[in-house]
């Protein structure tokens, strides 16, 4: 019930599923006895399972299971990872594993799915491993954030290492504009909602098209509910300081009803409620579309992909989502931890994985002036940091101090304060954009190096304290888990009805009704039970 993309929690209820897999061969974990035996002498070899990860730029023959960070692996620690498998439809894959009891070493889990296998018996607890190998530097990281640590344990010990995040500064949302249009066109930033839906118009007007690009599972669109007051999947307190779900509050009616009109006068994608994630950015990418409701991370998906296609000047800035009253939004922050790092009960060399995380921290947040340029553009550039999919834990407070440091730089042209590997990628890529527009630039150029950059607007969020935090700080009670998907699919459902017309928007008030009885009662009262309401 808390699907914001960027910290997206597929939850599924597969109880009756696991507890099949458990009791059939549960005293034997199968992992036990394979896959960390030694192929050569010395030699540790780890299984894992990994996403796609379309951004990432690599050199010729190389791809997601073999490329610079594998090789350092092998040629640092003598590790051989092997990749069982590679999805794009990870979370659903790795249930399908989960539930079958057919687990690799080593893997990256959700909330839901981190409980489902502590619960089961199925991975390794970590506490010792982790507080005898895991570098001052990693358990800085940890100290930096330990609500997010403490969620990854159960009774004082640690099941899932959290692989954090960037820290707040990446939550704010905002609306894209693809400013060769804006300037063709000499609109204006948008200072309103109504402005929003006009610079759509003008834009399909001049150029065709639809005005606003959204996908299926409407997270997208919803980053606009803020305009309204409305914040979708997040708990908060409401008057009487009870918590209640945002996305079936009165505010968001308000919302749904100016959508519905966005859609009749085709503002709102027509075939929106067909077309997941990457279709809806291969329109941005073909120049289809010049408006888009976004996270900070536009730059990278599908900003390189776009530059690439349409040229630099088809670049998009990004701009603070303003309210229907003029103002500026109150944006929705999330907590941030929403994956971690498991292995699997019978494991045989944990300690070897501790390893690649300290040695991954190192490389982002020492690196600099210990390894050759050439080291570390290998493995940070081009978004190959981003590839390693379970082997890395990231620094909570890394981005907030990078935009400081990188905007100083770029300002006063004095380098000497970039004092880490992600710095000087950071810095290195926003000049590289702006000196040669290079495609693979574009996402560090458009988050912190830009006129317009997304971190510049959400450290303005962040300093204003202009948002609105969610109750459930910390590890997501054990209800919301059970019900899965299905209560955010009936809103999901409704909404979309009501958007595109075949259901008024006195329909919302059925939606809540619905919604309640499939148990959003039961989950109302559990959160507020569980945080003392």
């Amino acid at each position: 019930m808390i699907k914001k993309t960027k910290a997206l929690v597929l939850s599924v209820c597969m109880s009756t599923l696991l507890l099949a897999a458990c009791s059939n061969g549960s005293g034997t974990d199968k992992g036990s006895t394979t896959d960390t035996d030694s192929n050569e002498a010395g030699t540790t070899t780890i299984h894992t399972v990994t996403s796609e990860y379309t951004s990432a730029k690599y050199p010729k023959g190389d791809d997601i299971t073999n490329n610079v960070w594998i090789k350092r692996y092998k040629e640092k620690f003598n590790i051989d990872v092997k990749t069982d498998w590679v999805s794009d439809e990870y979370d659903t894959k790795l249930n399908l594993a989960i539930a079958s009891n057919d687990l690799p070493d080593v893997f990256r889990v959700n909330p839901s799915q981190l409980r489902q296998l502590v619960e089961a018996d199925m991975v390794m607890d970590l506490s010792e491993v982790f507080n005898q190998h895991a570098s001052d530097r990693l358990k800085g990281y940890m100290e930096a954030d330990a609500d997010s640590y403490e969620s990854g344990k159960k009774d004082s010990k640690l099941y899932g290492i959290p692989q954090m995040h960037w820290g707040l500064i990446e939550q704010p949302d905002f609306i894209w504009i693809r400013n060769d249009w804006k300037e063709e066109l000499g609109v204006q930033d948008p200072k309103s909602v109504e402005d929003i839906k006009n610079i759509a118009l003008k834009f399909m007007e001049k150029h065709g098209g639809y005005g606003i690009a959204v996908d299926q599972s409407l997270d997208y669109l919803n980053l606009l509910a803020i305009a309204w007051n409305a914040h979708p999947d997040m708990w908060m307190e409401d008057n009487s300081g009870a918590l209640v779900y945002g996305s079936v509050q009165p505010e968001m009616k308000n919302a749904l009803a100016e959508w519905s009109e966005w859609y009749k006068r085709g503002i709102i994608d027509p075939e929106f409620a067909i077309k997941d994630f990457n279709a809806m950015n291969a329109d941005i990418v073909a120049g289809k579309v010049g408006m888009q409701p976004y996270y900070q991370w536009w730059g990278y998906n599908p900003g390189v992909d776009t530059v690439s296609n349409l040229g630099k000047d088809a670049i998009f800035y990004p701009y603070i989502i303003p309210s229907v009253d003029g103002k500026e939004a109150k944006q929705s922050i999330f907590f941030a931890n929403n994956n971690y790092i498991v292995m699997k009960k019978g494991f045989k060399s944990p300690e070897e994985v501790i390893k690649i995380l300290n040695d991954y921290a190192y490389i982002v947040d020492e690196g600099n002036g210990k390894e050759s340029t050439e080291t570390l553009s290998a493995l940070l550039d081009n978004d190959i940091a981003h590839v390693v999919g379970a082997f890395r834990v990231l620094n909570p407070d890394s981005d907030y101090e990078q935009f400081e440091a990188v905007s100083a730089a770029l300002q006063s042209k004095d380098t000497s304060a970039l004092t880490t590997s992600g710095m000087w990628q950071k810095y290195n890529n926003s000049v590289e954009f702006m000196e040669n527009a290079t495609p693979g630039a574009v996402g560090d150029y458009l988050q912190q190096g830009a006129p317009k950059n997304a971190y510049g607007l959400a450290k303005k969020v962040l300093d204003s304290e202009n948002y609105t935090k969610t109750a459930l700080w910390g590890v997501t009670p054990e209800i919301l888990s059970s019900y899965g998907t299905t209560l955010d699919d009936i809103l999901t459902e409704g909404f979309t009805k009501i958007i595109m017309g075949s259901e008024s928007i006195d329909y919302f008030d059925v939606i809540v009704q619905n919604w309640r009885a499939a148990g959003g009662d039961d989950a109302t009262q559990a959160v507020n039970e569980a945080y003392g309401k």
